[in-house]
């Protein structure tokens, strides 16, 4: 029993890590900013971040300081940096509109995601 809740607490853990991820990746885009800064941020090499990013847990003492980071930022906007709020939405796609999406994605040098968070803004106008 332990270990088929140890494994629940351990999926509910890589999704937290998953939509930390991608809000830190939207952050750091909205703010001009890229890994080898934060890397600078976090007193570790721009390699480690996009490990982290790519596929690594991000250890909690570092997830502390990029907290602080963007809460910070979105206080100081004399740094230049952009506050903005966020919304997830999930989207439930059949695969014909996955893939056509995926190659506009792709045709853009983005990833599905990126390519997304860039194109319903622009539905708004």
């Amino acid at each position: 029993m332990n270990g088929v809740m140890d494994e629940i607490e351990s999926s509910k853990d890589a999704l937290n890590q998953d939509a930390l991820k991608l809000k830190i990746k939207l952050w750091l885009k909205g703010n001009r900013q890229n890994y080898a800064w934060l890397a600078e941020q976090c007193f570790v090499s721009e390699a480690t971040v996009r490990n982290w990013m790519a596929r690594k847990v991000i250890p909690a003492a570092k997830v502390h300081i990029i907290c602080k980071l963007m809460k910070e930022a979105s206080r100081d906007s004399h740094f230049g940096v952009l506050a903005s709020e966020e919304t997830y939405v999930s989207l439930r796609l059949d695969s014909f509109t996955r893939r056509s999406l995926e190659q506009k994605a792709i045709s853009q040098g983005l990833t599905l995601t990126e390519f997304l968070a860039k194109e319903v803004p622009a539905l708004a106008y």
